[in-house]
C-alpha cells in the first residue's frame, strides 16, 4: 500500500486557493483548497487512485466543521480517535478535530467529498449567533472531538455538485460559493435539529417497523417505471400512512417520495453511463413519462442534464 505524507496547507488570507493536482504514477484528479471571505474554509477532492493509499497528515489543525461524501471508500482516524471511521458515499457529517495527526487509507474507487472547516475563533462567533439554542446538537459538539454521520440528503448532494462544477471567476465566483456553502450548513444545521427532535419528542422506530420501513424501500425499488403510492405502500407493509412516513425518515433521512427519487436518479445515471439506451428510453424505464420532467428533476440532482452527464462521464472514463 502506498504511504504519502502531507502538511495541511494554513494559510487564512481571504481568496487564497491552492489546487494540488495527483501525480500520474498515484492518480489523476486534484484537491482544491480555498479560503472564503468569511474565513470558511473549503477542500473539494475529487481523484481516483491507481491503488489503495495510506495518506498521514501530519499538523492538522483544530477545526469544527462540515463534511460531505458523494463517493469514495475511505477510513479515517483522526488522532486521539480509538477507532477509525468509514467515509463512504451518501455520508454527511458533523465534526470536531483538536489539533492532531490524521490517517486516512483511501480506496481507488473516485472520490467527490468536500469538507467546510472553521477554525475555534470562527466556530465560536458562529455559535454566539444562536441566542436561543436552536441547535442543541452544535453546541454539544465543541465540548470534546468526535464526529456526528448523517445522511447525504439530495438537497445537499446537488449543492456540492454546484460547488464541483462551478465555473463562475472573480468577486461572481466569492458570491456563489459562499451562499452554496451557507446553503449546505443550513441543510446540516437543519438535519442535526431534526435529529435532536425525534431524539427529545418522539419514540424511535421500533425494529418491527424498521423491518417494515426497509420493506416499503424494497417494494419502491422493485419497479421503478410503476411503484406504488403511498397509500398502497402503507397497506402492503401494515403500517397507517402517517406512522410509515415517519418512520421512513428516521430510518433513510428522507421522505418516501425523496427516496424514490433518490433511486431513480442512482438508476438513471447507471443506465447513462452505460450508453445503450437513449434518453428517452432511460426516462421512461425510471418512470418519467415526460422527458422535459425527467431532464429537469436530473439536473437538480446530478447538476447535469442527461446528455451532458453522459458525455461527462465517457470523458472522465477515459482521461
Amino acid at each position: 500500500m502506498l504511504k504519502l505524507k502531507l502538511t495541511p496547507d494554513h494559510r487564512n488570507e481571504a481568496d487564497a486557493e491552492r489546487r494540488i493536482a495527483l501525480p500520474d504514477d498515484i492518480g489523476r484528479g486534484c484537491v482544491k483548497t480555498m479560503t472564503l471571505n468569511s474565513g470558511i474554509q473549503l477542500s473539494l477532492s475529487d481523484f481516483t487512485l491507481n491503488a489503495a493509499t495510506r495518506f498521514e497528515y501530519n499538523g492538522f489543525p483544530a477545526v469544527f466543521g462540515f463534511g460531505f461524501c458523494l463517493s469514495g471508500d475511505i477510513s479515517s482516524q483522526p488522532g486521539g480517535f480509538k477507532n477509525a471511521d468509514p467515509i463512504r458515499a451518501g455520508q454527511s457529517a458533523a465534526f470536531h478535530f483538536d489539533g492532531c495527526n490524521m490517517r486516512e487509507i483511501v480506496g481507488t474507487q473516485r472520490v467527490l467529498r468536500l469538507n467546510i472547516m472553521m477554525e475555534p475563533q470562527a466556530f465560536q462567533s458562529f455559535l454566539a449567533r444562536d441566542d436561543e439554542g436552536a441547535f442543541p446538537a452544535l453546541h454539544r459538539l465543541r465540548r470534546r472531538p468526535q464526529r456526528v454521520f448523517g445522511a447525504l440528503t439530495p438537497a445537499m448532494r446537488c449543492v456540492l455538485l454546484q460547488i464541483a462544477e462551478c465555473t463562475y471567476q472573480g468577486l461572481t465566483r466569492d458570491f456563489f460559493l459562499e451562499s452554496k456553502v451557507l446553503e449546505l450548513i443550513a441543510y446540516k444545521l437543519e438535519q442535526l435539529d431534526n435529529a435532536q427532535f425525534h431524539t427529545r419528542n418522539r419514540p424511535g422506530a421500533r425494529t418491527k417497523d424498521i423491518d417494515k420501513v426497509r420493506y416499503a424501500g424494497e417494494l419502491m425499488t422493485r419497479n421503478l417505471e410503476s411503484p406504488p403510492g403511498i397509500v398502497e405502500l402503507a397497506r402492503q407493509v401494515g403500517m397507517c400512512q402517517s406512522r410509515l412516513y415517519r418512520c421512513f425518515k428516521e430510518v433513510y433521512g428522507v421522505t418516501p417520495f425523496d427516496y424514490l427519487r433518490h433511486k431513480r436518479m442512482e438508476m438513471a445515471s447507471r443506465l447513462l453511463e452505460q450508453g445503450e439506451m437513449n434518453v428517452t428510453q432511460i426516462a421512461f424505464a425510471v418512470g418519467y413519462s415526460s422527458l422535459s420532467h425527467f431532464s429537469k428533476a436530473f439536473r437538480q440532482y446530478k447538476g447535469y442534464l442527461p446528455g451532458r452527464y453522459r458525455k461527462r462521464s465517457c470523458d472522465f472514463s477515459v482521461a
